[in-house]
């Protein structure tokens, strides 16, 4: 499971004592939840941003987590990013203990209050709307994670992230059918720019079939906090997401073969529905290695 860092527990217990999780804080918590299942990106308040870093936030990072670790293992890397839409800083709490120089951009001045009482004040954080953001450096990679699902012109906000990023650019989405709608519109737009698919497949075009939709799921620990606003009775939750990383240059990392769904354990063997670069194949293993793989893993 991917545990937040003792630092921000410890922040996310500031706010919470300062400001008090009381029944505001848990109305203001439902009204962001009823906001996000409408589609209803409105402007948020400083409840709403306490309460998203208290309740939503912890997913968000775990997430984020679990796509920095597979772009790790493909032996890629980055110097620099720009984290757009960067909400109360998920993104900036992964990377905290990497050496690598953080820019942000979150329009949302209640989000950005938060972002720094989590975080401190030494990142450079844009307040400017992204459409009209003008980048004062280059970066190497520009990170996208549940922001596409909220803007109104998707195609000429994924245009501008691919203009934005020198060498890698990542989309985390939530894991429906409309989030993985917008990885396809994204994985067309690379094509047409002339990017290439990394993770968690190399295909240009998805070989699944109209019906289906490609999505994660990982197991996160519930703070105290996110039991208490959501009302909880497990210490944990299934997170599902879809995402993609792109490359600006082809690289070696080809075969993929991820498994796409959760594997059917059986007695003395595994089945895997696995994405391939020619199609995707169910696959049945009886090694005992393969019992440990999971959904997300790579055959």
């Amino acid at each position: 499971m991917f545990d937040l860092p003792k630092n921000i527990l410890f922040r996310l217990d500031e706010l919470s004592e300062t400001y008090g999780l009381d029944k505001n804080e848990a109305r203001a918590y439902s009204e962001l939840f009823k906001n996000y299942r409408n589609q209803n990106f409105k402007e948020m308040n400083f409840s709403h941003a306490i309460a998203y870093a208290l309740g939503r936030m912890p997913a968000t990072y775990g997430v984020i987590k679990y796509v920095l670790e597979r772009f790790k293992n493909t032996g890629e890397n980055f110097s620099n990013i720009l984290d757009i839409g960067a909400g109360v800083g998920a993104l900036k709490i992964a990377l905290q203990d990497c050496e690598i120089n953080y820019e942000a951009l979150e329009k949302s001045e209640a989000m950005r209050k938060v972002f720094r009482k989590l975080n401190g004040d030494n990142s450079k954080i844009y307040s400017k709307d992204f459409q009209k953001f003008q980048a004062e450096t280059s970066y190497q990679a520009v990170f996208a994670s549940y922001f596409i699902n909220e803007i109104e012109d998707k195609i000429l906000a994924l245009k501008k992230i691919f203009d934005l990023s020198e060498k890698y650019v990542f989309i985390l989405e939530p894991g429906t059918p409309s989030g993985f709608k917008n990885i396809l519109e994204a994985k067309k737009i690379a094509a047409e720019l002339d990017w290439y698919p990394l993770l968690p497949c190399t295909t240009r075009d998805c070989k699944l079939s109209d019906k289906d939709w490609c999505h994660f799921s990982i197991r996160l620990p519930r703070t105290k906090h996110h039991m208490k606003l959501k009302n909880a009775a497990l210490p944990y939750e299934d997170e599902k997401f879809c995402y993609v990383i792109f490359s600006k240059k082809e690289t070696k990392f080809f075969k993929n073969n991820i498994i796409i769904k959760r594997p059917i354990k059986k007695s003395g063997h595994t089945i895997f529905d696995v994405c391939t670069s020619d199609g995707i194949h169910r696959v049945v293993r009886t090694d005992k290695a393969s019992k440990k793989l999971q959904w997300g893993d790579q055959l």
